[in-house]
């Protein structure tokens, strides 16, 4: 009976561990679409700032992709939420097939894509992004 228990734990330690490994995943990967976006921002920036005649087609092709990596942030937020909340029901012992990897039926409780961009921890980084390139595409324009 207490072999039963200590290989049901073992399992249950394991599967904690192939989840963490999970989620500390999603967060390398957040990471990365932040440096990848406020490299893009300034690269953005720099070539409109040393164009001969800057159009408001460089904002636009600046703005695009910032805003690609901004909703995939947003999703990676969404998924790495489900996978803590999967997390949590591990821990607890809660009724979870061993080794699942499944976070689906967590995601039905986590806000769609666009409120997770929305939310304070995804919107300020590239808020401030798009805010600096606006300023400095209309100083050019205004000729300052």
């Amino acid at each position: 009976m207490a072999d039963d228990h200590e290989h049901a734990e073992s399992i249950r330690i394991a599967h904690l561990t192939m989840l963490q490994g999970v989620i500390t995943r999603m967060g390398a990967n957040s990471f990365t679409l932040k440096a990848l976006s406020a490299t893009f921002g300034s690269a953005a920036v720099a070539i409109t700032a040393t164009a001969d005649n800057p159009s408001l087609y460089y904002a636009i092709a600046a703005f695009v992709p910032v805003l690609i990596f901004w909703l995939m942030d947003a999703q990676y937020l969404r998924y790495e939420r489900a996978y803590r909340d999967l997390y949590e029901h591990v821990r607890k012992g809660e009724e979870i097939e061993a080794y699942s990897l499944d976070a689906a039926p967590f995601m039905q409780d986590i806000r769609s894509v666009f409120r997770v961009a929305l939310s304070w921890s995804v919107s300020l980084f590239y808020f401030a992004i798009l805010i600096s390139f606006g300023i400095v595409i209309y100083l050019i324009h205004a000729g300052i």
